[in-house]
């Protein structure tokens, strides 16, 4: 009986070490076998979470401060409410017993929450309230740093199988290191230029926090209704004098309509003892150019406030004391100054830093003169500004660019006004300030939203736009599609990262197959595209294409031994104005899947078969 009993208890244990071990490769799989991180993750948690039978399963991670831990995934059983949105940022405090247990125990689960948690305590408040009465938890670590923390509610089967998650945080945090979102990446860009950053999802009215910046976030404590935070935000943030100008910039029921034709809108107010810059970044937008979602980040620029008050206050010494205009603009420190006479467009003055600007003096030169070769943007616009003001009293302001000594572009905004000398004559007034580096943090935030984060090619979005941009103004050329072949299985058989190696190789040979004018670009998995300008015959582009497929023919990937990274290319020639860059995908799909027939290094033209 007993050796029966044994015999059986045995069977048991195999049996269940079996289970788990499937259920680890059902993991592993997942997380290996998709190009997506974040669908990997979610389809991981509903396996674990169907395998102790549970209502739900999640990832918490912790900020960099270890002071706050957000809700990042998570997985419902039907039927069950999610509880991501409550749970984006709870304090650390909450599970200060749990950060014991994951130091000494590591997993552990919590049988009944009413029996072993204090009833008073900040956790079983948080708990109870989500209906939790048992949970399992296992840490998440990163080189021995603890960074979060998987867990499990209410679990019903396999409570006694904690290895199973003890094994899986591994891979998670392996996976989750693999990600680069769009916020990581403008961090990791701009470093502390802004002081608090928020993503804005105008179709959604939501907003997802980047950079958190306390005086800010007291305002901001949702994720949803974010025109109505915006607004109250704004009206406690910003002084009576500043304040109608900012709640109307920052207005996100007009902001879409204001960004639809710019990639970035920016307003100064001042806030209590800081002058601040809010600006908006167009981070998406959709087919038809409608914005989607923008960064809407704020900057302190005491520094640069500083110097345009110090000539207001100069200014205003001198036109007290007409005598005195000439001395004061010329001694002015870090801002270009440019006088003329409203009646005649003649040039009074420059002082140092404007005629180092222009390479000119200014004596006896005309304002139009001066400006026009060095205004190539909407340059009837800005004159057409100027001359009103030369009319009526007033103040404008553009940016324009102007290439220094040293062959580099330096950035400028100007700022003119009008204003009355103490004889009656109107004079006009044109400060030139160096906005080079605002300039440069733009145009890097609008290269990395329009740059796929692992081949740093063109993302789909922007590639398409650029293509589309070319085919709408006639321009002929040749449309490819192609894709990698046999992709899934690079990944099966080696992994993800190598299967990323080979993304990043294929970008690179198309980088230097197609230049130029060229639009190449990823559309997302193992799929890219190309619009070659200036191909106008299929002789042309084969031509082009067996140069691509040369470069490709050259990969090498030591972890993949002797297989040969190959491709499926399908082409369509495009005689420009006439023809939509919706009609070109599918012809181009049709080549592209004709040729898959024969597989390695294959290209085809589509021919309306």
């Amino acid at each position: 009986m007993l050796n029966a009993l044994n015999t059986e208890s045995k069977d048991n244990t195999v049996e269940k070490e079996s289970k788990i071990q499937t259920k680890l490769v059902e993991c592993v799989q997942t997380l290996y076998i998709s190009d997506n991180v974040d669908e990997a993750i979610n389809r991981l948690l509903q396996i674990i979470g169907e395998f102790y039978n549970a209502e739900r399963c999640y990832i918490f991670e912790f900020d960099n401060d270890m002071n706050i831990i957000h809700n990042t995934y998570e997985w419902c059983a039907q039927g069950v409410e999610s509880e991501l949105e409550l749970l984006k940022n709870v304090e650390m405090s909450v599970i200060e017993r749990w950060l014991y247990y994951f130091e000494t125990k590591g997993e552990f689960y919590i049988n009944s929450l009413s029996s072993e948690v204090s009833i008073d305590s900040p956790e079983f408040q948080i708990l109870d309230i989500q209906g939790i009465k048992s949970l399992m938890a296992a840490p998440l670590r990163s080189e021995n740093k603890l960074v979060g923390f998987m867990g499990v509610d209410n679990p019903q089967e396999n409570t006694d199988s904690l290895i199973l998650m003890r094994l899986v945080s591994a891979f998670v945090v392996n996976d989750m290191q693999k990600r680069e979102t769009l916020e990581q990446r403008i961090l990791r860009a701009i470093g502390n230029t802004y002081v608090s950053m928020n993503m804005v999802n105008f179709r959604e009215d939501s907003q997802t926090e980047i950079k958190r910046f306390d005086v800010v976030a007291k305002y901001v404590s949702r994720t949803h209704g974010v025109a109505e935070m915006m607004r109250s935000a704004m009206t406690a943030l910003t002084d009576e004098e500043t304040r109608a100008s900012t709640l109307e910039f920052t207005d996100l029921t007009t902001a879409p309509e204001r960004l639809r034709d710019v990639s970035v809108l920016s307003h100064d107010f001042h806030s209590k003892n800081h002058w601040c810059r809010c600006s908006f970044y167009v981070m998406n937008r959709d087919d038809d150019g409608s914005v989607i979602d923008a960064i809407f980040a704020v900057q302190y620029i005491d520094k640069e406030k500083k110097k345009e008050l110090e000539y207001s206050r100069a200014l205003k010494r001198a036109l007290e004391n007409q005598n005195e205009i000439y001395a004061e603009m010329l001694h002015m420190q870090g801002c270009g100054v440019i006088a003329s006479r409203t009646d005649n467009d003649e040039i009074m003055t420059m002082n140092g830093a404007a005629q180092q600007l222009f390479g000119v003096t200014g004596e006896g030169a005309k304002l139009c003169d001066v400006l026009k070769p060095i205004i190539s943007d909407n340059n009837a616009g800005i004159f057409a500004k100027l001359n009103e003001l030369c009319e009526t009293p007033g103040e404008c302001s553009f940016e324009f660019a102007v290439e220094n000594s040293s062959g580099g572009l330096v950035y400028v905004k100007a700022t003119a006004r009008t204003v009355t000398l103490a004889c009656g004559d109107r004079i006009m007034i044109i400060t030139l300030m160096d906005i080079t580096d605002k300039k440069k943090l733009e145009n890097r935030l609008i290269v990395l939203s329009e740059t796929d984060a692992l081949t740093s090619i063109s993302n789909r979005g922007s590639g398409e736009r650029r293509a589309e941009k070319l085919i709408n103004s006639g321009v002929k050329g040749m449309f490819c599609l192609l894709d990698v072949d046999k992709f899934k299985s690079i990944n099966d058989s080696f992994g993800h990262t190598v299967g990323d190696k080979a993304l990043i190789e294929i970008a690179d040979c198309l980088r230097r197959s197609f230049t130029g004018s060229d639009v190449v670009m990823r559309l997302g998995g193992d799929e890219f595209a190309v619009y070659a300008v200036g191909v106008e015959t299929e002789r042309q582009g084969a031509e082009k294409i067996a140069q691509f497929i040369a470069n490709v023919d050259m990969i090498c990937i030591p972890e993949m031994g002797d297989r040969k990274v190959t491709v499926s290319m399908g082409a369509v020639i495009c005689q420009g104005a006439g023809v939509k860059f919706d009609q070109l995908y599918p012809m181009a799909d049709h080549a592209m899947y004709t040729c898959k027939n024969t597989p390695g290094n294959q290209f085809g033209f589509y021919r309306g078969e």
